[in-house]
């Protein structure tokens, strides 16, 4: 998909749209982190099953973003979907969530809108190869398999 270079919604609300851009690429099929973790210190039920007193709970951030009732069309690149909509906080977990959040989730999301703001005014963005990347393992994180090449013209 072509995004930038006087685009509508770009010379419309440049702002907004850099702000929705950065949320539906923490969202996207490559989150920074497959798992969250926390441990209960109180016994609990989760969705009818008990679990004991320091249990270890690792909510899949993958699966929780790719859920067709929370996102319509989970799997597309669809930055609209967060125009105008603040993303959920238990539905939208690039960072983690509670006490354990990162520190620097605010930045990130800051310098993304900063970057792609300033590249979406004079560049218009496509991928190399349109298919699907699969994701690959780099350490502890997620990533595009081929990178995510883009060609800005």
């Amino acid at each position: 998909r072509d995004v930038g270079a006087g685009g509508q919604a770009v010379a419309a609300d440049g702002q907004r749209l850099a702000q929705a851009a950065g949320h539906e690429r923490e969202h996207r099929p490559h989150p920074q982190r497959l798992l969250g973790d926390r441990v209960e210190v109180a016994a609990v039920a989760v969705a009818g099953v008990d679990l004991p007193a320091g249990a270890d709970l690792a909510p899949c951030i993958y699966l929780v973003h790719h859920r067709e009732d929370v996102y319509e069309d989970p799997y597309a690149f669809r930055p609209e979907r967060f125009l105008g909509v603040k993303p959920g906080t238990y539905t939208w977990l690039p960072f983690g969530g509670g006490v354990r959040r990162c520190l620097g989730a605010s930045f990130a999301l800051f310098e993304m809108q900063v970057v792609l703001r300033t590249v979406l005014r004079s560049k218009r963005l496509r991928a190399i190869d349109p298919a699907s990347e699969r994701t690959a393992r780099r350490a502890v994180t997620l990533v595009p398999g081929r990178g995510a090449e883009a060609v800005a013209a």
